[in-house]
């Protein structure tokens, strides 16, 4: 090619980064529309925001391109002693753009077709598991081994398994050469004629608009930034997914594989070993279990039993925002708060000792959801949506449901990652704001709870009509700060006199569900249907004039309902109030129990309580919490709420009506010392395991379900 001019050049290699990206991309949607066809707009919007993603990470390279080809190019001159020379200092300056932009280009392309082999085989983006992968291939070759190890074996198998994966890569490598031909034909007849015209008219003109033109593109062509192609509007979660950039999405996931974080104080670590902890906890958790592999200690055999219903049921999955036991049943100014709930409540099985655990909507999510100890901190789904689990919605997908959930807001508000969790881990479709009418009422923190409970009417008649059982989940909004909800009902307006803003938004959200439920029953949408309605959490306003162990118990005091459709109401079923302690990671096991889904191996760190439903079965436990607001952590047992401060030397306790206190007490008080052992060996495993990414291996167990 020509001598052409630095500007040129670094229009050459900002298109052609985008365009191998671009080509990519097509291959993949074309792979997954034939899997799963998506609708019109969830087709647009992914190419379009996969356009916005290429751009930014295109305008990236090309940043770090032009540093680079600036600093060497600047030495170069130097040494060579060049830089008074322009004839000189240009052209080594264009030698060394296009030097570091092949560099750049060959790198973007090897991390694309690992990308593209990766997602054929496992219908992911390359994350924070395959990193782990080749670091541990690496491990293993430099010690001689690799070969006689599984992974070794499964990758030579793979290997020679030609007729498999040539045409697939020799498909990608046409279409690549395909655009990378294109374009340079493109460049060479008309692009690089008009920018030496555009230059030689108005060369300042030109180099300012080039430049905010990369520079909008990096910025994701949108005003609030490169996160927003997190917060896409596509629905579907295998476009979601795709709309993502491998490039971008593989850096994080990259970055947390080297930038490994300490999840656990040094001083605890030290009083409470990985080893010992691991023992400790697998007896708390999963008393009399097998663990079969000791680098994964939470993955036990089951039994595979459960209690099964006479046909796998729907799943409706409500998750209540802040809803508190201690108002249910409760009248304030002459106004019953909960009247639905309580009704609802009279019908169900009630789990009178059911606990959340953890003090944060991600963190009860990721109990729920998949069975596991919320590590302390930053929950999970953020900040390690990359991991391996065992969810809810993977279980429940494997065996013909479709999956989906609802919110009334961004999937991705505050940078949450909520959707890329959900995607990599069985849902098929997370609607929120996005997919919303326009004229939806809004307030508070997104839609009403009014809004958000009549999209969930839609879904459900889509999910009937379709023939699938079904899981279905959301979570509401109204009750949390600052408890915006609509004034259009008597009792929410008698309400507002009460100091407590708390009580008018429940009544709000409780006459929302007692309108979304006669519909549903109204309609015959619910026949064979379990529904589950729980808090993600407690409250975490100060009720009542307490000590500190009652403010943080109160964090923690979800109610949960499990009511059964008539239709499958077995002799024996019968609606009471369940004694026992149970709490958020018992959800997973039972649902997958009442389905007769029980997995034979799991990480699951709760129980399958299905038999609840026609005995008192719940056995004597110890239910682990974790408060991030008091920073602390703890347990939940006969005796009450018991927590181990991380931010000074003490024990908190308070009994389980919260009615009183006991003094202060050192770790060491031989009254606490066994408590604070399992307090701190449920802390360290969880908070390592999930650190290491050694809570479930799909690749180690996924075949054994």
């Amino acid at each position: 090619m020509p001598a052409r001019s630095f500007l040129a050049t670094f229009v050459f290699w900002w298109v052609l980064l985008f365009l191998i990206q671009q080509a990519q991309r097509l291959l993949l949607t074309a792979l997954a529309a034939a899997r799963e066809t998506p609708s019109a707009r969830t087709l647009v919007t992914t190419l379009v925001t996969g356009i916005r993603a290429d751009l930014i990470t295109a305008g990236l390279g090309m940043a770090a391109v032009l540093i680079v080809s600036l600093v060497i190019g600047s030495l170069v001159l130097l040494a060579r002693r060049l830089a008074r020379r322009p004839v000189e200092a240009r052209r080594t300056y264009v030698r060394t753009l296009g030097v570091a932009a092949v560099v750049v280009t060959i790198v973007y392309f090897v991390v694309l077709t690992v990308d593209m082999g990766y997602y054929r085989y496992s219908g992911q983006r390359l994350d924070f598991v395959f990193f782990e992968y080749v670091g541990d291939m690496l491990d293993q070759a430099t010690s001689g081994v690799a070969l006689d190890t599984q992974a070794g074996r499964q990758t030579t198998a793979e290997a020679q398994d030609v007729g498999r994966w040539i045409a697939p890569l020799a498909g990608y490598l046409a279409l690549e050469i395909g655009f990378v031909a294109g374009w340079v034909l493109v460049f060479r007849r008309w692009a690089r004629p008009a920018l030496a015209a555009a230059q030689s008219a108005a060369p300042r003109v030109t180099v300012v608009a080039l430049a905010l033109v990369v520079a909008a593109g990096a910025w994701g062509l949108h005003p609030d930034g490169p996160e927003t192609v997190q917060a896409a509007a596509v629905s579907q979660s295998t476009y979601y997914a795709l709309a993502q950039n491998p490039l971008w999405y593989s850096g994080a996931a990259l970055q947390d594989r080297m930038v490994m974080q300490a999840p656990v104080p040094p001083a605890v670590l030290a009083a409470m070993p990985e080893p010992r902890a691991a023992r400790l906890a697998q007896a708390m958790l999963a008393p009399g279990a097998t663990f079969p592999d000791a680098r994964y200690p939470l993955v036990h055999t089951g039994d595979g039993a459960g209690h099964a219903l006479a046909r796998r049921p729907n799943v409706l999955l409500l998750f209540v925002e802040a809803l508190d036991r201690r108002h249910l049943r409760q009248t304030a100014a002459g106004v019953r708060v909960t009247p639905f709930l309580d009704r609802l409540f009279d019908d169900s099985v009630a789990f009178e000792g059911f606990h959340s655990n953890g003090a944060q909507t991600f963190h009860g999510l990721f109990a729920s959801l998949c069975s596991a100890l919320p590590r302390h901190g930053v929950a999970a789904t953020k900040a390690r949506y990359a991991n391996d689990y065992l969810c809810l919605p993977s279980l429940l997908k494997r065996a013909g449901y479709r999956t989906q959930m609802v919110i009334g807001q961004n999937r991705d508000r505050n940078h949450s990652r909520l959707g890329l969790f959900m995607a990599r881990n069985g849902l098929d479709e997370l609607v929120d704001e996005t997919e919303f009418p326009r004229d939806a009422p809004r307030m508070g923190l997104g839609l009403t709870d009014g809004a958000l409970f009549d999209r969930l009417l839609e879904q459900i008649r889509g999910l009937r009509a379709s023939g699938q059982p079904w899981l279905l989940t959301t979570l509401t909004t109204g009750t949390h700060h600052p408890f915006a909800v609509p004034d259009s009902h008597p009792d929410v307006k008698a309400l507002r006199g009460q100091s407590d803003r708390y009580l008018p938004a429940l009544r709000y959200t409780d006459l929302e569900l007692e309108r979304f439920f006669t519909a549903l029953q109204r309609e015959g949408l619910l026949r064979d249907t379990v529904v589950l309605v729980l808090g993600d959490h407690g409250r975490h306003e100060t009720l009542w004039a307490g000590q500190l162990a009652q403010h943080a118990a109160g964090h923690f005091m979800s109610p949960l309902a499990l009511w059964v459709d008539p239709s499958l109401r077995a002799s024996g079923y019968r609606p009471r109030v369940v004694p026992g302690l149970a709490s958020q990671v018992d959800l997973a096991p039972t649902i997958l129990g009442l389905a007769g889904l029980s997995p034979r191996v799991s990480s699951f760190a709760g129980q399958d309580l299905s038999c609840a439903l026609t005995t008192d079965c719940l056995p004597e436990r110890t239910v682990f919490i974790s408060d991030v607001y008091d920073n602390f952590v703890g347990v939940v047992d006969r005796e009450g709420f018991w927590f181990y401060s991380l931010g000074y030397h003490g024990v908190e306790h308070t009994d389980l009506g919260l009615k009183g206190v006991t003094p202060r007490r050192k770790p060491e008080d031989p009254s606490v010392a066994a408590r604070v052992e399992r307090i701190l060996a449920a802390y360290v495993t969880s908070s390592l395991l999930i650190e290491s990414n050694r809570l479930w291996s799909w690749k180690e167990f996924g075949g054994r379900l």
